[in-house]
């Protein structure tokens, strides 16, 4: 599939797009990551779809990776992937007779995987490293607002949990205890 006419199946999709290096970058906007680029790279009678997720996890690579195959089961058209850095990408090759409909159900699975996952991914692949994160910013004062996603990962989570339940509350109660202060109190 020449780019000319991978652009016009993007605009038949009513998909925003940019062109670089020969490729159409779709930037699809997110919850968990604020965004996620998804490269769609014309090829010889096809077109590749890549999107980055994440940089290769520094533990639990069993876990993270189990999570992925498992995840690869049930998805459409893109799969998880690692490249040679083993950083995580979705990856797919989709035929020159693709739809301006499939082009929105291959963004919908690719947001719906690396939006949906990334935490799951981070929490499991990155724990140590939150678990630290969480500990430089709460002994300096320093905001916590992007560590909430990782509240079970902050010190004293646990003990808090426990001395929730012992006095009767329930797990939902417990779940989410409040944030310490993100600034010094003036």
């Amino acid at each position: 599939m020449e780019l000319q006419q991978l652009t016009g199946l993007l605009d038949a999709a009513e998909v925003d797009y940019e062109i670089s290096n020969g490729v159409a970058v779709v930037v699809l906007p997110g919850e968990r990551r604020l965004k996620t680029n998804t490269l769609f790279i014309p090829q010889d009678g096809m077109f590749r779809v890549e999107a980055f997720v994440c940089r290769a996890v520094e533990e639990a690579h069993a876990e993270v990776y189990r999570l992925l195959l498992q995840h690869n089961r049930k998805a459409f058209g893109v799969h998880y992937t690692l490249d040679n850095n083993n950083d995580i990408y979705l990856a797919g090759q989709f035929p020159d007779t693709t739809t301006a409909g499939d082009v929105q159900t291959i963004l919908g699975q690719v947001l719906e995987l690396a939006d949906g996952d990334f935490n799951h991914i981070l929490e499991l692949g990155f724990e140590t490293s939150i678990r630290r994160e969480w500990e430089w910013r709460l002994d300096r004062g320093e905001p916590t607002r992007n560590l909430e996603a990782f509240q079970r990962l902050r010190p004293g989570y646990e003990e808090e949990r426990a001395e929730g339940r012992a006095a009767g509350h329930t797990d939902r109660e417990v779940s989410a205890p409040p944030v310490p202060p993100s600034a010094p109190p003036a």
